[in-house]
């Protein structure tokens, strides 16, 4: 209790600390908005970055291309307090955010928003981004208004909406790994009602990892995007907006490499011991989705605006792999050759169909008091194979058949109690009723059929002070959850439960957000403690299972801060200092070996995937070089040590990478050359070690081993957009 109240006024301190930036002259908060240029719609209407009294960092479509952002990844990497992993597959991420995670094949604990409706399902985050107009990404709890899966904050995307301007552009890029890329944009006014938008996207690689055995890159991969918007004005007073997706990618996948890092290196992740690839066996992935989403906006009188939004959405993987990732045949289990020619092929297809559907009723106008309610419902149903063949032993494969139904009620008012103090609360209901049957792939067998409801209630309140345009100081305290769900069937010496327990995120917040010098330098500074309840870990035992830990202990600080230096230079920097470590926990040992304990004590481990300090910091530089602007940024972010496990055994140690980016406009065209990871600096993203893993354990030949995969290294290229 003593060290909780420390932490509490510690943050506190730093608030009252920044006080002294706002004693001027008091401000409405309405006034607030209209001044700072960066708007975001992190509470559900366009507001000014400095006013809303949470962490919000913000990309423009400025930002975007100065620092060559085009993958979900790369907006992640350059946010302080997140953490991402993709691996194996291009679905299959894990995202942390302020030591909240993700785990395996569940629900996600970060709402992820595309033009105003939530996607339903974690494999859809990393379909690729482009001709996006702002990311915004919220951290801390956001469920009170996006609900489940924002326990750890949301990402919010907005696409570009077509406008009354005929033109578009045309970009054409290539680089190492014999990449190309090409992207396009086709804006077409129709009439004065009806406006069309036509973009696409398309990359093609041969890759950046050589796996040494089959002496060829197994990265490589193709993506193919296409969008079409439509705004349709029906009436004075209303608006249908329309959009339709597609995308289709294909390429390598699961190149992992194999090597005893738990014992040649006590799980140090660096140096020689990051092996390239060595398996006999190409692991690929093709996934396709499409999806289709309707807006219809009704103003009512001067008041109110009345908004639905709906959406379905289509998506199917294909995945085959390897298990064993070496070449030695045959391969033993447990010193006995079981596997000939090796453990493969894995195959984990994956199947997605969700119905998406909100209204929402808005307050309109500068008044006192501010205000949204609406109704959210989502049907997701996803099915996913394990066939983990020669693993099975002749078993059939398993198929795990996913239904999930999610109501939501929320409602949200903000209110002026004086022109300077604005107080906020926020409430939601969310019920999410699932079911999961576990059915034979071959003669259709119901070996499990299980369902539970999981429902929660997700305040959040906000005291913001604006004494002046310039500046605001905030306390926000929140509340989110992520559903339970369930586990493969436990045998009698199994060690986990058929299902799991919903995680339960309560977080207080306090900061202070300020602009100096005539809106030329920003500043920000908070503080957050988090009470983490029933963190889902995944465990590989067999198939991927869920052990709750019950506690997790979670505070940190972040700063950010940009500055206009004159002469076209500026400075932006941003900090995150995030100590997550597990609550008083002891669990089976999943790989007992004799003479080891039954039980071990995880107690004060850092969690998986999530780095006590993340950095950024850029210096970037525009002018004129005669007839042509000229747009320089340099730039670096560091991870500081990364644990894959919860045993902290298999770890990364600290990273920094430096990306760097000269952009030149002649009229219409624009050129430009790009590095990242220009000193081509090599790190694993992800691993499974061999103590978490029994299969690993017991590999061999010359085993055990653990598995990781490297990242991708130093990548550069050039390209020419033309726009009319």
């Amino acid at each position: 209790m003593r060290r909780q109240a420390t932490r509490s006024s510690a943050i506190f301190t730093v608030l009252g600390a920044g006080l002294s930036m706002g004693m001027l002259a008091p401000a409405h908060a309405e006034e607030v908005a209209s001044e700072d240029p960066i708007v975001v719609t992190a509470r559900g209407r366009p507001e000014a970055q400095i006013a809303v009294p949470d962490t919000v960092t913000v990309f423009t479509q400025d930002d975007i291309v100065r620092r060559k952002l085009t993958t979900i990844d790369e907006f992640v990497a350059a946010t302080p307090g997140v953490f991402m992993i993709n691996d194996q597959d291009p679905g299959t991420n894990m995202i942390t955010v302020r030591g909240v995670s993700t785990n395996r094949n569940q629900s996600p604990s970060i709402a992820y928003v595309v033009d105003g409706l939530a996607l339903a399902d974690s494999e859809l985050f990393t379909l690729r981004t482009y001709d996006v107009a702002r990311v915004e990404i919220l951290k801390g709890p956001q469920g009170a208004l996006f609900g489940r899966s924002a326990s750890g904050g949301a990402v919010n995307i907005a696409t570009n909406d077509p406008s009354d301007v005929a033109g578009g552009m045309a970009s054409l890029g290539m680089g190492n790994g014999f990449t190309w890329t090409a992207d396009g944009v086709v804006n077409a006014p129709v009439s004065d009602r009806v406006q069309l938008r036509l973009a696409g996207s398309y990359r093609n690689s041969d890759g950046f990892i050589r796996n040494s055995y089959l002496d060829r890159k197994v990265d490589g991969f193709i993506s193919r995007n296409l969008r079409l918007k439509a705004n349709i004005a029906t009436s004075e007073t209303s608006t249908l907006k329309l959009r339709i997706g597609w995308a289709n990618e294909e390429g390598g996948a699961a190149y992992i490499s194999s090597e005893n890092v738990t014992g040649r290196n006590d799980g140090r992740l660096s140096g020689a011991i990051l092996t390239d690839p060595q398996g006999d066996f190409e692991g690929r992935a093709s996934r396709e989705w499409w999806g289709a989403q309707a807006t219809f906006e009704q103003e009512l009188g001067d008041a109110l605006m009345l908004t639905w939004s709906g959406g379905y959405d289509s998506y199917h993987k294909d995945f085959v792999e390897e298990l064993d990732f070496r070449h030695d045949t045959p391969v033993t289990l447990g010193g006995v050759p079981l596997f000939p020619n090796g453990i493969q092929p894995i195959s984990q297809p994956v199947d997605i169909e969700a119905w998406t559907s909100e209204l929402r009723l808005t307050s309109q106008g500068a008044g006192p008091l501010r205000w949204h309610a609406g109704f959210f419902f989502q049907r997701l149903e996803r099915d996913r194979t394990d066939d983990f063949g020669p693993l099975l032993f002749g078993a059939e494969p398993q198929r795990a058949e996913t239904r999930s139904n999610q109501i939501g009620l929320f409602a949200q008012a903000s209110y002026d109690m004086l022109p300077s103090f604005e107080a906020t609360l926020g409430l939601r209901y969310d019920r999410d009723r699932r079911k999961e049957d576990t059915v034979g792939t071959d003669t259709a067998t119901i070996y499990a059929r299980r369902a539970k409801t999981f429902d929660k209630w997700q305040p959040k309140i906000s005291l913001a002070w604006h004494p002046t345009q310039d500046f605001t100081a905030y306390v926000t305290g929140s509340v989110g959850f992520k559903a339970g769900g369930f586990n493969p069937l436990p045998g009698a010496s199994d060690i986990w439960t058929a299902n799991f327990a919903a995680e339960t995120v309560k977080s207080l917040e306090a900061g202070v957000k300020g602009r100096l010098a005539d809106g030329r330098v920003r500043l920000a500074l908070a503080g957050f403690v988090t009470d983490y309840s029933n963190f889902q870990n995944t465990v590989f035992l067999g198939n991927s299972v869920v052990l709750s830990v019950p506690k997790v202990d979670v505070h940190g600080l972040e700063a950010s801060a940009q500055a206009e230096l004159g002469l076209g230079f500026r400075l932006d920097g941003a900090a995150a200092w995030t100590h997550s470590r597990v609550g008083r926990y002891t669990t089976p040992n999943p790989t007992p070996e004799p003479g080891e304990p039954a039980t071990i004590d995880l107690t004060g481990n850092r969690t998986p995937n999530a780095p006590d300090w993340t950095l950024n910091g850029g210096i970037g530089w525009q002018g004129d070089a005669g007839p042509a602007k000229v747009d320089a940024r340099l730039s670096v972010a560091y991870v500081s040590r990364v644990d894959f496990e919860i045993d902290n055994i298999l770890h990364t140690p600290g990273y920094a990478s430096v990306d760097g980016r000269v952009g030149v406009d002649l009229g219409p065209w624009s050129l430009e050359v790009w590095a990242k990871n220009l000193f081509d600096k090599r790190w694993a993203i992800s691993a499974f070690g061999q103590q978490q893993l029994p299969l690993l354990l017991g590999l061999g030949p010359d085993g055990p081993f653990d598995s990781f995969t490297i990242n991708s290294g130093r990548q550069f290229g050039v390209g020419a957009t033309h726009r009319f």
